[in-house]
């Protein structure tokens, strides 16, 4: 089932219909903001296969800049999405809900800058890297059982993961790790 109540954490085991879900919604929103975007890519824990999530399907979208947001923000709204606030220069995140539940989130940034770059280069990481994964869902369902009432907790302490996890992306990626 996809969805989960604000603010509470609630993990699933990988579901195949993740991607499905996304594609559709993909579809729905290429189709609706085709001249605003540039990218979408399917991102979060849903898009990496195998890992435990959050059944919300997360969706970067990448704009060629912010001025189109404002655009955006009329095209998403008449898709059932809603503005969330959040405390990150250069991105914005909507939400879709169904019943009472968040199911999808999507993260609005400009393509190929530092938080396109980051979301994707998380996501690949995890994808090759089974070892990664594997601490990454044991890190996850620690803090799942830690703070199942308080989303943002939960953000706040995969946040130093996510960090160690970009480190190692970008060492790599200046050839020290080749």
């Amino acid at each position: 089932m996809l969805g989960v109540e604000r603010g509470l954490v609630k993990l699933e085991p990988y579901n195949d219909k993740w991607s499905k879900l996304f594609d559709k919604e993909r579809e729905l929103l290429s189709s609706q903001l085709k001249n605003l975007i540039v990218e979408i890519e399917h991102v979060g824990s849903t898009s990496i296969e195998g890992l435990f999530a959050k059944p919300i399907i997360d969706i970067a979208i990448g704009v060629s800049s912010l001025d189109v947001i404002i655009k955006l923000k009329e095209k998403v709204k008449e898709l059932g999405y809603v503005e969330v606030p959040v405390s990150l220069d250069g991105k914005h995140v909507f939400a879709k809900c169904k019943e009472k539940k968040i199911t999808h989130f999507l993260h609005v940034m400009i393509y190929n800058q530092n938080l396109w770059l980051d979301q994707i280069s998380f996501r690949d990481y995890l994808r090759s890297a089974p070892d990664a994964k594997l601490e990454y869902i044991k890190l996850k369902e620690e803090l799942a059982n830690k703070y199942p009432n308080d989303v943002i907790s939960y953000t706040n302490e995969k946040k130093k993961f996510v960090d160690n996890i970009l480190k190692r992306v970008k060492k790599c990626n200046s050839d020290e790790c080749k």
